[in-house]
């Protein structure tokens, strides 16, 4: 479990990062925290520790003629994982998002059969579409959650038609990813959190995003309980990683890459080399994922 490759295709690159006072755990002359072995394996090139368990909490499937992406086949995604050392993600599909829910839903259906080493499905849900048989998909122990992506289907995170699906996932504690790229994103998942409170509520991308989309993402995570964010956006700046840890403590933040929009090897790469401790990585990496997702 966990071994990435020795092609310096995909280590981390070698440029130094700040020192620190504090030697470092294992060979190599950068100056990491005593606690952090996961970022001196990761800039020596070595694999992750075998008991780092990694997860990716906001992936993707497929492709659309209006986002053509390499590398987008659930096949390809998961070999992409394996490469990495990842041992899984939670997928939704292009489709569902953009083109055609039912689809995408019944092709990750497929897919997480599949590639059942290392996806699991969300099901996509959209406001314009209750006819779907929930208890079918969520009988399915490889269907974690839900995925609402509510600009693309032209509505809004806190629109009434929503309730429907918002219902469901309290009575039965599912988790609900939601793309958030906005601060009045946040706002509306906030509300959403102190009506059901039972369902756990993942931030998509917006504690990587502006100040402003950060302010409203760190009033929710610390007003609700049930509310986490994700480390999805390609543009981080240095240091974002540890600035929201900051804020909001490493038991709300969750891995998450966006692939194959983005590529995940530098996702995963800030979290491993970010300079904070050990057990901090791990709630990030995985652990956050594996209790939100009961996985």
């Amino acid at each position: 479990m966990n071994q990435v490759p020795s092609n310096s295709e995909l280590r981390t690159p070698n440029s130094e990062p700040n020192r620190r006072e504090t030697p470092c755990c294992g060979t190599s002359d950068f100056r990491l925290p005593t606690s952090d072995c996961i970022g001196a394996n990761v800039y020596e090139g070595l694999p992750f520790p075998d008991d780092v368990f990694i997860f990716d909490i906001h992936a993707h499937v497929h492709q659309t003629s209006d986002f053509q992406m390499t590398h987008a086949s659930p096949a390809e995604v998961a070999a992409t994982m394996r490469k990495l050392g990842i041992d899984g993600g939670c997928v939704s599909s292009i489709l569902s998002i953009h083109a055609d829910c039912r689809l995408g839903n019944e092709l990750v259906r497929q897919a997480v059969r599949e590639q059942a080493d290392k996806l699991f499905g969300y099901l996509t849900v959209s406001p314009h579409d209750h006819d779907v048989d929930l208890d079918s998909f969520f009988a399915d122990p490889k269907f974690r959650g839900m995925k609402v992506h509510a600009a693309f289907h032209r509505s809004a995170i806190n629109d009434p038609r929503y309730d429907f699906f918002y219902e469901y996932a309290d009575a039965h504690a599912l988790p609900i990813l939601f793309h958030a790229w906005e601060a009045i994103d946040s706002v509306h998942i906030a509300q959403v959190a102190a009506r059901f409170p039972h369902t756990k509520l993942i931030i998509g991308h917006g504690a990587m995003r502006t100040w402003e989309i950060k302010q409203e993402v760190i009033k929710a995570v610390r007003r609700y309980d049930n509310v986490f964010a994700d480390t999805t956006v390609s543009v981080a700046y240095d240091g974002a990683v540890e600035w929201i840890v900051n804020e909001i403590g490493a038991d709300r933040l969750c891995y998450g890459s966006d692939i194959p929009f983005y590529d995940c090897r530098h996702v995963v790469g800030k979290v491993a080399t970010a300079k904070l401790t050990d057990e901090e990585k791990r709630k990030i990496l995985g652990e956050n994922a594996r209790a939100i997702l009961n996985l």
